[in-house]
Formats: structure tokens, C-alpha cells, sequence
């Protein structure tokens, strides 16, 4: 089995890192696969500057690290998406991310089977600040389908710590919390 998990924050080693790590590393002891890629890293163009190409069976005129992104996730049985939060919405990365899917996938049938089904989400995000918004932002792509992903929002607040340090995973209940997670994740591999 193989996963793949992507920090979609713009730090390097935040709390989106560091929790997709933990994640990995408890896969990797069962055996599994796995990747790490940090948006930071790579270059997310969002949508526009085209003549909608997409949407006559063309290819997407930009050039970035979109469509190889993608390959990946297509080649993983489970994909893990960490996101932050800011001002109660998830990362603008990720829904340029998300919204390049039209340029890359055949189909939306294809988009959903063979992409949405394999998504789980760790959320990082305060209450106070709309993470529990953020956390529907993120679930909104899965209303009135058949499966949901596997979910987990943190905020960095209730554990006593600051989301700009990074240092939620010192945290021996965030650990636990993860450990239910990926175990959540496995057993929703195994079901296909």
C-alpha cells in the first residue's frame, strides 16, 4: 500500500508537516509506502490565464508541478491532505490545487473514483478563528456522495499551544488522536 500526504501550508516545517510526518511514519510501520510533498515546494498555479482548454478535451496550457502532483496522488491508495487554516478558510493553495483537477482528469467519474475517494483531511485551525468552517470547506466537495474522507481538525488552542510555533505534535493526545486517524485510514484502504 502507499500513501501520499501534502502540506498545503507555506512553512516548511509546521504543523501540517510535522503531523503528515508522524502520520507517515506510523504507515511506513505497517509496512505502507510513503510520500511527503510540501506546497511550499512545489509551484500551484491557480486557474485562468487560458482559454478554458480544459474544457474542450485539450491539455492545460500551464506549466507547473499540477499534473505530476496529481500522477502521484492517481498512483497512491490513500492520499492524506494536511491544511491550515487562515481567517477561517482553508489554504488558497489547496483550492488552486483543487480546482486545476478539471485539466487533469478525464471525467469527473474518474475525479471521484479514482481521486475523492482516497482523500482524508487533517485540519489545522482554531474554533475561535473558523476552523470548524474550514473543516466544512473541506467536506463540501463530499456532500451527497457515498463516502466520506476521514477527518481530523486540531486546534492548536485546546492542546495549549501556538499555531505559529508549529508544536502541536509534542503533544502526546495529538498523537493519539493521529494513531485513531491513520488506523481510520487503513481501514478505509482496505475496503477499497
Amino acid at each position: 500500500m502507499k500513501d501520499l500526504a501534502i502540506a498545503f501550508s507555506a512553512r516548511k516545517e509546521g504543523n501540517c508537516s510535522k503531523l503528515s510526518r508522524y502520520c507517515l511514519g506510523k504507515l511506513e510501520e505497517k509496512g505502507w509506502q510513503t510520500e511527503l510533498l510540501k506546497a511550499c515546494d512545489l509551484k500551484i498555479t491557480q486557474c485562468g490565464y487560458c482559454e478554458h482548454e480544459c474544457f474542450h478535451d485539450k491539455k492545460c496550457p500551464i506549466e507547473d508541478d499540477v499534473p505530476e502532483t496529481y500522477q502521484k496522488c492517481l498512483a497512491s491508495d490513500s492520499i492524506i491532505f494536511a491544511v491550515p487554516t487562515y481567517g477561517g478558510h482553508l489554504a488558497s493553495v489547496y483550492f488552486a490545487f483543487l480546482e486545476r483537477a478539471a485539466g487533469v482528469f478525464e471525467s469527473f467519474a474518474c475525479f471521484e473514483e479514482d481521486f475523492l475517494k482516497k482523500v482524508n483531511f487533517i485540519i489545522i485551525g482554531n474554533l475561535s478563528a473558523g476552523g470548524d468552517m474550514a473543516l466544512h470547506e473541506a467536506l463540501h466537495d463530499f456532500a451527497d456522495r457515498k463516502f466520506w474522507p476521514e477527518t481530523m481538525l486540531f486546534p492548536s488552542r485546546e492542546y495549549g499551544q501556538s499555531s505559529l510555533l508549529g508544536n502541536l505534535i509534542e503533544r502526546p493526545e495529538v498523537k493519539k488522536r493521529l494513531d485513531r486517524f491513520v488506523e481510520m485510514v487503513v481501514k478505509k484502504s482496505e475496503k477499497g
